[in-house]
């Protein structure tokens, strides 16, 4: 580069400059990504107290395609992935049990 110094006279001086490798970015709440394929994300598992939501983890989880393509930031309590169903959860699935085993019974002779 060349410059003018206090004498008016042309110098040449070498300039280098450093700076972090940045790249345009943009963060979404967990109920945003919901439905979308994202190409890449990165999240972190550390949920707020007394949040209790499981989709609050496997939402985000589940956006990408592949593991590559997923950064947890993070270590993370492992707990906030076991939720244990509600009482509500567990009647449903029972419900749906007894319908599965009454339709399998009606209709197992289309399944030889």
């Amino acid at each position: 580069m060349k410059i003018l110094n206090s004498k008016k006279l042309k110098t040449t001086i070498s300039v280098k400059r450093r700076g972090l490798p940045l790249v345009p970015a943009y963060s979404i709440t967990t109920h945003k990504s919901q439905g979308q394929a994202l190409p890449k994300i990165v999240i972190d598992l550390n949920m707020p107290p007394g949040m209790v939501e499981v989709a609050s983890a496997y939402v985000p989880l589940s956006r990408v395609q592949q593991l590559v393509d997923l950064t947890i930031l993070q270590d993370f309590n492992i707990n906030a992935l076991q939720v244990k169903p509600s009482k509500g959860q567990i009647a449903e699935i029972n419900r749906l049990s007894v319908i599965f085993k009454q339709t399998k019974q009606r209709y197992a002779h289309c399944f030889v």
